[in-house]
């Protein structure tokens, strides 16, 4: 295998006394797709912007081929930032309200390239506006004007303007009608594939997550629970939380489909350093499971899991 672009390793981020990431280890590699899910307050927008840098790590490394990013001086980090780009949840928030589209779209480029002429600028913003499905027209109204939809396509080409090598996808269809939904996956899954750029596909919709990602993170309070290549998540699941999220899909052919996996009342928001963090909503919970912080084991090959009783989980004994 390739050597990974993107190495993450006990990243940590903390908000006073709260920890909002716990010790985050993961790596990403050269055209893969990997797709990080979890409810809302998992931490999964948190660990995205962490990422970037646009919030502060208390500790761990972001290493972006080779270099730590998390110890860049901000010269060095914004001449990095061409190669890591990232596309948010709400199109219409994340587009300047004042610029025209055509404006938005040259900002990477004068950043980036700024050699490039005026003539070639408008040239390679006619052709992206074209390759997210717009027309090269489009390029001198304002947001106002575009709906939902097309205001993500938007946001997707300002970010694919300056070719990163990785694209951050937070959560960027949740906000979308479900019609439009499938349009936007279907465009990210082609620019993926067309340009061979890698991507971190945030969502809690499992179901774009199969469809997009060919390796996926399950992230529950701070923590990763599971990490695990697609088909085998999906086949085989080993920690209760993934069998939950996946009892949640409606869907009657899904071999978890209608079992109430959890139990108690939904997770609080407050910091847990001891004990596995889903032991109050686990059916499965033991003694050990409150005291113990179960560490990343392997299930088989590529899958790893935080789970104490995870063999029981996986290899119930015949009643």
């Amino acid at each position: 295998m390739s050597d990974p672009l993107l190495v993450v390793r006990n990243l940590r981020v903390e908000f006073g006394a709260f920890t909002a990431l716990h010790d985050i280890s993961f790596d990403v590699g050269p055209g893969e797709t990997v797709g990080l899910v979890g409810e809302s307050g998992s931490g999964k927008s948190t660990l995205a912007r962490a990422l970037l840098r646009l919030l502060p790590a208390a500790g761990g490394q972001v290493v972006w081929r080779g270099e730590n990013l998390l110890a860049m001086g901000a010269a060095d980090l914004r001449r990095r930032r061409r190669d890591l780009q990232i596309v948010f949840q709400d199109p219409m928030a994340s587009l300047n309200p004042r610029l025209r589209v055509g404006d938005t779209l040259a900002e990477p480029l004068k950043m980036f390239e700024p050699a490039l002429s005026g003539e070639a600028r408008a040239t390679r913003i006619s052709a992206m506006l074209e390759r997210v499905g717009l027309s090269a027209d489009m390029a001198r109204r304002f947001p106002h004007e575009f709906s939902g939809g097309q205001c993500q396509r938007i946001g997707i080409a300002r970010a694919m303007m300056p070719q990163p090598k990785l694209l951050i996808c937070d959560e960027p269809v949740s906000s979308l009608d479900v019609s439009i939904q499938g349009q936007i996956v279907n465009l990210l899954a082609d620019l993926q594939r067309d340009l061979g750029t890698s991507m971190l596909f945030i969502s809690h919709n499992l179901a774009v997550v199969r469809h997009l990602s060919h390796r996926v993170l399950v992230i529950y309070r701070g923590r990763l629970v599971e990490v695990a290549d697609r088909a085998a998540l999906f086949a085989q699941s080993a920690h209760p939380y993934t069998r939950a999220l996946l009892a949640a899909v409606p869907d009657p052919t899904h071999a978890f489909a209608g079992r109430a996996l959890t139990t108690g009342d939904e997770p609080s928001s407050s910091p847990r350093s001891t004990g596995c963090s889903f032991h109050d909503r686990c059916p499965h919970v033991q003694p050990v499971c409150v005291g113990v912080v179960p560490p990343l084991e392997a299930v088989a090959p590529r899958h790893l899991v935080a789970c104490h009783r995870w063999r029981e989980v996986v290899y119930p004994k015949a009643p």
